[in-house]
């Protein structure tokens, strides 16, 4: 069970208490424990109120990073992590273009919520302005998805799962990669683990990677070029239980970026 305690219920309905917006927060920001992690994914898919206050936490901190009230170093666990997600990325450049227009930067305390704002803005405009406005939308959404597509190359790798620590010196496998060029590395599904309903691969940093193939025996996933830098990553796979639940494969593949 997580440390930060469980939703508390009072006449038959789903109330989130404190430590469950501070337990979603951590998971946003990528400082949760990864027992924690499995955990609180697992409600979310159970709970349609912690889903709820999940997508609301999404709106503050995106608001609070616009407005520069974060603290440095959860503004950098944003940069590294909340942003991770294409997106939360979206959402923010989306966010951003409209204050931007409205022209509204109120203080803290007397500041309207993040849907408030964006409602007051169509309030105050004209005809034109509003297809002015949704024609510039339209444009700075075209051109984060050209900036955000990706263009880039992909090496072939096949990795075997191992279940030595890190320390102990797994065997390795090293590539060294071109300019603009990512990976596609075929996963070996251990024995024990063949024959679940899904696979879910991650870097052990959190991020989750997109599968491109599937057999009985592998599961292939693309790592992009910009997520490659010189140095050591570990892929974690869960496999999806019947229930949709995972449930972490002992193990990790291992590979190095020279």
């Amino acid at each position: 069970m997580s440390r930060y305690g469980n939703l508390e219920r009072r006449i038959g309905a789903a109330i989130i208490v404190k430590s469950d917006k501070t337990e979603i927060k951590d998971y946003l920001l990528g400082r949760l424990p990864e027992a924690d992690e499995a955990d609180l994914e697992l409600r979310l898919l159970s709970d349609p109120s912690l889903g709820e206050e999940f997508d609301t936490l999404v709106d503050e901190i995106t608001d609070e990073y616009l407005q520069g009230e974060l603290p440095d170093d959860e503004r950098q666990r944003v940069q590294q992590y909340f942003l991770s997600s294409p997106e939360r990325q979206k959402k923010l450049e989306f966010a951003n273009e409209l204050l931007r227009r409205a022209g509204v930067r109120e203080k803290k305390e007397t500041r309207p919520s993040f849907q408030e704002r964006i409602a007051a803005f169509w309030r105050q405009q004209s005809f034109a302005q509003v297809a002015t406005t949704v024609a510039a939308v339209i444009i700075v959404v075209g051109i984060i998805f050209v900036l955000t597509r990706d263009n880039s190359q992909y090496l072939a790798l096949n990795l075997a799962i191992s279940t030595a620590e890190r320390a102990e010196g797994p065997a390795t496998e090293r590539v060294k990669l071109p300019s603009n060029t990512g990976l596609k590395i075929v996963l070996t599904i251990p024995e024990s683990a063949r024959g679940a309903k899904d696979y879910m691969p991650r870097l052990a940093t959190g991020t989750e990677l997109e599968i491109v193939e599937r057999t009985d025996n592998t599961v292939t996933v693309k790592v992009p070029a910009k997520l490659l830098k010189p140095g050591a990553y570990a892929i974690q796979l869960s496999k999806i239980k019947p229930d949709n639940t995972p449930e972490r494969i002992n193990g990790s593949y291992y590979f190095a970026v020279e």
